[in-house]
């Protein structure tokens, strides 16, 4: 049966919306995961017969801004018409949240029939380090939609693996344009870490969005040294980010050690401690100076490149 979920709140006993409910043409067909600031299902379109993503945000982050931050995320993502950068083509408001209709991605089913559809599933996935050239396929596909935005003036207010989505060609970068929305969210998890004893209680922004406090952590965890002590990202901050991602690719450790990737991994390219040592430079100054520069230095681009002309060559013949 179809259910019509229009200018309908969510309850505490309603945790996410259900298979069969309908937003506008849309309607839900299953569950895909959450994150820091909403929820994200499989839906079908009545007409078309086309599947979407849809993301589903509460209004529960700042009642009085949340309007208009949603209204600019949206209009953000909308014009960052860039093949590396998942695509949004149309947003909705409901009693007691937004939502955003995006292009959905398949992702790979394993041999374990377990989904990867992020960077963070491929690099839990393979339980370990990844190989250079892998490194290299990610982070040119990576970089050169990170250089779109940028030129755009968006910067990525929570670039992380989990926000790496992994397409057919290369990656799509999500999530971007929601400096305001994370900045709600972040502030609530501050309050509560101020009280050690409140440290496992669930972040609920809206009743019906319960989620973990380690889906902010996991934000924070990517976080610049600027970004740390409060400060607003740029680019320099998401530059910092990408050599996080790196090193634990390269490397397969979660937390960043003093050892250069050829001490902590035998074989390697060593012009990757020289690429790591400016990616991570402490002092925003001490930074690569733009995506493309970081792109232009990375150890392995040839490779990449190559790559990426033999795909194009056969899109052309196709």
């Amino acid at each position: 049966m179809i259910m019509d979920i229009s200018g309908m709140g969510f309850t505490d006993e309603l945790s996410s919306l259900q298979p069969g409910m309908t937003i506008g043409n849309l309607h839900i067909v299953s569950f895909v995961g959450k994150g820091a600031i909403g929820e994200v299902y499989l839906a079908q379109h009545d007409i078309l017969g086309k599947q979407f993503a849809v993301k589903v945000i509460p209004k529960g982050f700042a009642v009085e801004e949340a309007a208009d931050a949603f209204r600019q995320a949206a209009r953000i993502q909308m014009k960052l018409d860039h093949p590396y950068i998942l695509r949004i083509d149309d947003l909705g408001e409901e009693d007691m949240f937004y939502w955003l209709r995006m292009e959905y991605i398949e992702g790979e089913l394993t041999a374990e029939k377990s989904k990867i559809r992020t960077l963070e599933d491929l690099m839990r996935q393979n339980k370990g380090v990844l190989s250079e050239e892998e490194v290299c396929y990610y982070m040119y596909y990576l970089l050169l939609g990170l250089d779109h935005a940028h030129a755009q003036g968006v910067v990525h207010a929570n670039l992380k693996p989990a926000n790496i989505l992994l397409a057919a060609d290369g990656v799509k970068i999500s999530e971007l344009g929601v400096t305001d929305l994370i900045g709600h969210a972040w502030d609530d998890f501050h309050l509560l870490r101020q009280n050690p004893l409140m440290e496992p209680t669930p972040f609920d922004p809206l009743p019906g969005f319960s989620r973990l406090l380690p889906a902010l952590l996991n934000a924070f965890e990517y976080y610049s040294p600027e970004q740390r002590v409060g400060k607003q990202p740029d680019v320099q901050s998401n530059l910092y980010t990408i050599g996080l991602m790196t090193y634990r690719m390269l490397t397969g450790r979660h937390c960043l050690s003093m050892e250069p990737p050829t001490r902590a991994v035998n074989g390697i390219n060593p012009q990757w401690d020289e690429w790591m040592a400016q990616a991570l430079a402490y002092d925003p100054e001490d930074r690569f100076e733009s995506a493309s520069a970081m792109l232009q230095a990375m150890p392995g681009l040839e490779a990449s490149e190559d790559a990426e002309s033999t795909q194009a060559e056969g899109q052309v013949a196709s």
